[in-house]
Protein backbone atom coordinates (compact mmCIF):
# COMPACT_ATOMS: atom_id res chain seq x y z
CA UNK A 1 0.00 0.00 0.00
CA UNK A 2 2.55 2.39 0.74
CA UNK A 3 4.39 1.76 -2.11
CA UNK A 4 1.55 2.67 -4.38
CA UNK A 5 0.71 5.82 -2.14
CA UNK A 6 4.73 6.67 -3.36
CA UNK A 7 3.44 6.18 -7.01
CA UNK A 8 0.03 8.60 -6.70
CA UNK A 9 2.21 11.12 -4.98
CA UNK A 10 4.37 11.04 -7.57
CA UNK A 11 2.14 10.73 -10.74
CA UNK A 12 0.61 13.50 -8.72
CA UNK A 13 3.10 15.94 -8.20
CA UNK A 14 3.88 15.45 -12.03
CA UNK A 15 0.37 16.19 -13.12
CA UNK A 16 0.86 19.53 -10.80
CA UNK A 17 4.19 20.66 -12.29
CA UNK A 18 2.67 20.11 -15.71
CA UNK A 19 -0.64 22.34 -14.91
CA UNK A 20 1.37 24.89 -13.74
CA UNK A 21 4.85 24.91 -15.25
CA UNK A 22 4.34 27.97 -17.19
CA UNK A 23 3.73 29.60 -13.46
CA UNK A 24 6.67 28.38 -12.27
CA UNK A 25 8.85 29.76 -15.20
CA UNK A 26 7.20 33.06 -14.86
CA UNK A 27 8.22 32.70 -11.57
CA UNK A 28 11.67 31.77 -11.84
CA UNK A 29 11.88 34.83 -14.04
CA UNK A 30 10.87 37.21 -11.52
CA UNK A 31 11.92 36.06 -7.77
CA UNK A 32 15.59 35.71 -7.30
CA UNK A 33 15.29 34.25 -3.54
CA UNK A 34 18.30 31.30 -3.93
CA UNK A 35 17.03 28.77 -1.57
CA UNK A 36 13.59 28.46 -3.73
CA UNK A 37 14.93 28.34 -6.57
CA UNK A 38 16.78 25.83 -5.55
CA UNK A 39 13.56 23.87 -4.19
CA UNK A 40 11.69 24.94 -7.51
CA UNK A 41 14.96 23.07 -9.56
CA UNK A 42 14.73 20.04 -7.29
CA UNK A 43 10.82 20.25 -7.80
CA UNK A 44 11.61 20.41 -12.05
CA UNK A 45 14.31 17.75 -12.05
CA UNK A 46 12.47 15.43 -9.66
CA UNK A 47 8.85 16.32 -11.99
CA UNK A 48 10.16 16.19 -15.46
CA UNK A 49 7.69 18.12 -17.05
CA UNK A 50 9.87 20.67 -19.32
CA UNK A 51 13.41 19.60 -20.52
CA UNK A 52 15.72 20.14 -18.29
CA UNK A 53 18.26 21.61 -20.01
CA UNK A 54 15.45 24.48 -20.85
CA UNK A 55 15.46 24.89 -16.92
CA UNK A 56 19.39 25.38 -16.67
CA UNK A 57 19.87 27.95 -19.76
CA UNK A 58 16.25 29.68 -17.90
CA UNK A 59 18.37 29.61 -14.77
CA UNK A 60 21.58 30.86 -16.54
CA UNK A 61 19.55 33.93 -17.75
CA UNK A 62 18.35 35.07 -14.50
CA UNK A 63 21.37 34.46 -12.46
CA UNK A 64 23.78 34.67 -14.63
CA UNK A 65 26.07 31.22 -15.72
CA UNK A 66 27.92 30.61 -12.75
CA UNK A 67 25.10 30.50 -10.16
CA UNK A 68 22.74 29.08 -12.26
CA UNK A 69 25.01 26.46 -12.73
CA UNK A 70 25.36 25.85 -9.03
CA UNK A 71 21.76 26.10 -8.77
CA UNK A 72 20.64 23.25 -11.00
CA UNK A 73 23.86 21.37 -10.16
CA UNK A 74 22.81 21.16 -6.59
CA UNK A 75 19.11 20.52 -7.48
CA UNK A 76 20.05 17.94 -10.13
CA UNK A 77 22.36 16.00 -7.08
CA UNK A 78 19.89 16.28 -4.81
CA UNK A 79 17.32 14.71 -7.32
CA UNK A 80 19.18 11.88 -8.14
CA UNK A 81 19.46 10.87 -5.36
CA UNK A 82 16.08 11.19 -3.72
CA UNK A 83 14.95 9.06 -6.91
CA UNK A 84 18.23 6.00 -6.34
CA UNK A 85 16.98 5.99 -2.72
CA UNK A 86 13.08 5.60 -3.49
CA UNK A 87 13.73 2.58 -6.27
CA UNK A 88 16.28 1.05 -4.48
CA UNK A 89 14.73 0.83 -1.37
CA UNK A 90 10.86 0.48 -2.52
CA UNK A 91 10.84 -0.71 -5.48
CA UNK A 92 14.05 -2.68 -6.48
CA UNK A 93 13.08 -6.06 -6.30
CA UNK A 94 10.15 -5.59 -8.66
CA UNK A 95 12.43 -3.59 -10.62
CA UNK A 96 15.60 -6.08 -10.76
CA UNK A 97 13.45 -8.89 -11.88
CA UNK A 98 12.24 -6.90 -14.79
CA UNK A 99 15.62 -6.22 -15.54
CA UNK A 100 16.97 -9.82 -15.29
CA UNK A 101 14.01 -10.60 -17.39
CA UNK A 102 15.36 -8.30 -20.40
CA UNK A 103 17.67 -10.55 -21.93
CA UNK A 104 19.55 -7.74 -23.97
CA UNK A 105 20.42 -5.69 -21.27
CA UNK A 106 22.62 -8.47 -19.28
CA UNK A 107 25.84 -7.42 -20.93
CA UNK A 108 24.82 -3.51 -20.13
CA UNK A 109 24.18 -4.61 -17.04
CA UNK A 110 26.92 -6.56 -16.20
CA UNK A 111 29.30 -3.50 -17.65
CA UNK A 112 27.84 -1.06 -15.43
CA UNK A 113 28.70 -2.96 -12.21
CA UNK A 114 32.14 -3.74 -13.15
CA UNK A 115 32.78 0.09 -13.83
CA UNK A 116 29.71 1.98 -12.30
CA UNK A 117 31.31 5.18 -11.45
CA UNK A 118 32.72 5.82 -15.31
CA UNK A 119 29.28 4.35 -16.79
CA UNK A 120 27.19 6.54 -14.53
CA UNK A 121 29.79 9.60 -15.05
CA UNK A 122 30.05 8.80 -18.92
CA UNK A 123 25.79 8.17 -18.51
CA UNK A 124 25.27 11.80 -17.20
CA UNK A 125 27.44 13.41 -19.96
CA UNK A 126 26.12 12.09 -22.61
CA UNK A 127 23.29 14.53 -23.71
CA UNK A 128 20.59 11.91 -25.32
CA UNK A 129 20.33 9.67 -22.46
CA UNK A 130 17.51 10.88 -19.87
CA UNK A 131 18.60 11.31 -16.53
CA UNK A 132 15.66 10.17 -14.90
CA UNK A 133 16.46 7.01 -16.52
CA UNK A 134 19.66 6.59 -15.46
CA UNK A 135 18.15 7.53 -11.45
CA UNK A 136 16.07 4.89 -12.05
CA UNK A 137 18.39 2.53 -13.56
CA UNK A 138 20.40 3.05 -10.77
CA UNK A 139 18.60 2.62 -7.75
CA UNK A 140 17.06 -1.05 -9.58
CA UNK A 141 20.31 -2.29 -10.63
CA UNK A 142 21.19 -1.75 -6.59
CA UNK A 143 24.79 0.34 -7.81
CA UNK A 144 26.90 1.09 -4.78
CA UNK A 145 25.10 4.94 -3.59
CA UNK A 146 28.36 6.78 -2.87
CA UNK A 147 29.67 5.84 -5.88
CA UNK A 148 27.11 6.67 -8.05
CA UNK A 149 26.15 10.09 -6.29
CA UNK A 150 29.99 11.17 -6.94
CA UNK A 151 30.12 9.99 -10.58
CA UNK A 152 26.56 11.76 -10.86
CA UNK A 153 27.83 14.63 -9.11
CA UNK A 154 31.12 14.65 -11.64
CA UNK A 155 29.70 13.80 -14.88
CA UNK A 156 26.86 16.13 -14.47
CA UNK A 157 29.18 19.78 -14.45
CA UNK A 158 30.32 19.84 -17.82
CA UNK A 159 26.53 19.83 -19.31
CA UNK A 160 24.99 22.10 -16.56
CA UNK A 161 27.85 24.59 -17.35
CA UNK A 162 27.31 24.24 -20.79
CA UNK A 163 23.61 25.04 -20.49
CA UNK A 164 24.02 27.59 -18.16
CA UNK A 165 26.32 29.30 -20.04
CA UNK A 166 24.45 29.30 -23.27
CA UNK A 167 21.61 30.35 -21.36
CA UNK A 168 23.24 33.40 -19.91
CA UNK A 169 25.71 34.48 -22.13
CA UNK A 170 24.84 32.65 -25.77
CA UNK A 171 23.20 36.16 -27.10
CA UNK A 172 25.88 38.66 -25.67
CA UNK A 173 29.11 36.29 -26.72
CA UNK A 174 28.29 34.08 -29.73
CA UNK A 175 31.97 33.43 -30.10
CA UNK A 176 32.13 32.17 -26.44
CA UNK A 177 29.30 30.05 -26.72
CA UNK A 178 30.43 27.96 -29.87
CA UNK A 179 33.78 27.40 -27.69
CA UNK A 180 31.84 26.29 -25.38
CA UNK A 181 29.79 23.66 -27.21
CA UNK A 182 33.11 22.44 -28.50
CA UNK A 183 35.28 21.83 -25.51
CA UNK A 184 31.89 19.97 -24.15
CA UNK A 185 32.42 17.85 -27.18
CA UNK A 186 35.94 17.30 -26.91
CA UNK A 187 34.76 15.98 -23.27
CA UNK A 188 32.67 13.62 -23.94
CA UNK A 189 34.83 11.95 -26.89
CA UNK A 190 37.36 11.70 -24.46
CA UNK A 191 35.34 10.23 -21.59
CA UNK A 192 33.63 7.73 -24.93
CA UNK A 193 37.39 6.76 -25.81
CA UNK A 194 38.15 5.64 -22.12
CA UNK A 195 35.15 3.52 -21.70
CA UNK A 196 35.87 1.71 -25.48
CA UNK A 197 36.29 -1.81 -24.98
CA UNK A 198 39.76 -2.93 -24.06
CA UNK A 199 40.89 -5.37 -26.31
CA UNK A 200 42.61 -8.56 -24.88
CA UNK A 201 46.53 -9.37 -24.60
CA UNK A 202 48.60 -12.13 -24.84
CA UNK A 203 46.06 -14.95 -26.19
Amino acid sequence: MRKWLMVLLYVSGIFLAFIYRYDILAWLKEDHNLFLSILAASVLALFPVLPYKLIIGLFGYAYGSLTGALICWTATTLAAAIVYGLVKYMFQSRSRSYLNSLSALDKFTGAVQRRPFASVAFARLAPVIPQMAVNIYAGAAGLPFWSYLAASALGKIPGIALYAFLGGQMFQHPRSAAVAVILYIAVLAAAAFSLRPRSSTGR
